[in-house]
């Protein structure tokens, strides 16, 4: 996906404003099998912004008209607004930490079940959100909770390393999109739930 153009037949193009080098990059007419140069919205951004949540895409990224491109550095000028989402999920299992971390859990191994009464499927791991005294009550819990058996239906990348517990732990997570293989992207912990069973919450698949 092509955004910007910063240099073009010798010329340095990093001091002009956005709209200009936006006008540089479209008369390019960049398009392939595998490459594209994706429309730009001037305006209309609360409209825009509806759109990108009914259509379950990760947000916008806000550029002022007027901008020009910092090299390696960040700008108010552009902004990313992200539509966060939220989903139960039920703990099949946990990552140690290292470091400070050491004996307690550097993620969880977070699963959705398919439907009720089905397979947890492995939805991605969790790793922030905690606060020393979260992550120590959670070590607790985990710990209380062990069992040599995975409870995944199919078990994660990670298994290697991973220690497994009994599938009865339910948190709130909230995230930004899912993958195509239905993984969670950029999670972070919000609580757990312990008001909550697996039977009782929403830890479905989408």
């Amino acid at each position: 996906m092509l955004f910007d153009v910063l240099h073009l037949r010798g010329r340095l193009l990093t001091g002009l404003p956005w709209t200009e080098r936006r006008q540089e990059l479209e008369a390019l007419g960049l398009a392939g099998p595998a490459w594209s140069t994706p429309a730009a919205l001037v305006g209309h951004g609360a409209q825009a912004l509806r759109a990108t949540r009914e259509h379950g895409l990760e947000g916008l990224l806000c550029k002022r008209l007027a901008s020009r491109y910092a090299p390696g550095a960040r700008s108010r000028d552009w902004i990313k607004i992200r539509n966060m989402r939220t989903a139960d999920v039920v703990v099949g299992g946990w990552l140690p930490g290292a470091g400070r971390l050491t004996g307690l859990p550097g993620s969880v191994l977070m699963g959705q079940y398919e439907r009720p009464g089905g397979d947890l499927r492995y939805v991605g791991a969790v790793g922030t959100g905690w606060s020393e005294r979260e992550r120590a009550e959670l070590a607790r819990l985990l710990h209380a909770s062990e069992t040599p058996a995975c409870p995944f239906a199919q078990a994660p990348p990670v298994a290697a390393t991973a220690h497994w517990v009994r599938p009865r732990l339910v948190g709130e997570v909230r995230y930004a999109t899912r993958t195509r293989g239905g993984l969670l992207r950029q999670p972070s912990w919000l609580r757990l739930r312990p008001d909550l069973s697996p039977e009782e919450s929403s830890a479905y698949l989408d």
